[in-house]
């Protein structure tokens, strides 16, 4: 122990420490001084973690933020390419849909003035004469053999059929002057004459009764397959039931076409009178003399 002088007045700084001359010499360069203690040196590595995780947290978004904006670049570039595609088909498809409309717009027009209810039902009631005359030449029944051999197989291999016959064979042929007979009578009430339409009534009616008092018993009569052949089946076929409609639509349309050619005919007329003939044609061409004023009657 050193003894201070006698005398003098202050005293002698203790000598610094090595780790404090390190600490002022990293402090003189600049530098952060190490922690010196435990506890310096956890928060030190807690702070170490908690950046670090943070900065992976930070990476993660990134990435997810690319995964998500690559795919919607790519659709997009591909949406806008099919859009254009659309967009020029679709101005190259509009003016021709503008034309199908004015088309469309002109001939249903057309069909407003054309098609009246009359034309209309005349038309249904020929194309019923028409099929009538069709179903004549039609299988009216088809004879199959060995049904019950083919019970569950009907889809795959259906039973044979062994005879059909038709339909006008089974009545002389009676329906095709019918047929003819009702064309007839609905040309003859389109003139204007709705009376004559009533006709098609026995018309109808006898082609009902044919079917079902000749045509049903013939088409469903086994004959001689019935003894030759087990489990025999007649069937009846499209051309009975086409024949059999037939008739009876035939029925129905009489009035119809009584009510609405009684209902057109006053229209007729009136167009007929107003339509100019020969005579009538002169007469308006012709010029009119000045009308005589009762002075110079006088």
């Amino acid at each position: 122990m050193r003894l201070r002088k006698p005398g003098s007045g202050r005293s002698t700084p203790a000598k610094s420490t090595a780790r404090e001359r390190a600490a002022e010499r990293e402090r003189r360069k600049g530098q952060v001084p190490r922690p010196a203690g435990r506890r310096e040196a956890a928060k030190d590595r807690y702070g170490s973690f908690g950046g670090a995780a943070k900065r992976s947290g930070v990476e993660l978004l990134a990435i997810a933020r690319e995964l998500v904006r690559i795919p919607a670049e790519i659709f997009l570039g591909i949406a806008e390419q099919l859009g254009a595609y659309v967009l020029a088909a679709w101005l190259w498809l509009w003016p021709f849909l503008v034309r199908a409309w004015h088309l469309a717009g002109r001939a249903l027009g057309f069909a407003q003035r054309a098609i009246t209810p009359a034309r209309a039902t005349v038309a249904v009631a020929l194309l019923t004469a028409v099929a009538l005359a069709g179903s004549q030449w039609a299988d009216l029944s088809a004879i199959s053999v060995g049904i019950d051999a083919y019970i569950g197989l009907e889809d795959v291999a259906p039973a044979p059929e062994v005879s059909a016959k038709t339909v006008g064979s089974e009545h002389a042929w009676i329906g095709v002057p019918l047929a003819l007979l009702a064309v007839l009578i609905i040309l003859a009430s389109a003139t204007g004459r709705p009376k004559l339409s009533l006709g098609l009534v026995p018309v109808g009616a006898a082609v009902v009764a044919i079917s079902i008092l000749v045509d049903r018993p013939a088409g469903l009569d086994e004959g001689t397959e019935a003894v030759a052949y087990e489990s025999v089946m007649a069937e009846l076929l499209v051309g009975f039931w086409a024949q059999l409609v037939s008739g009876a639509v035939l029925i129905l349309l009489a009035p119809v076409l009584y009510r609405v050619i009684g209902t057109q005919r006053p229209e007729l007329a009136r167009r007929a009178r107003s339509r100019p003939g020969p005579g009538g044609l002169r007469s308006r061409l012709r010029p009119r003399r000045p009308r005589r004023t009762a002075e110079a009657g006088r």
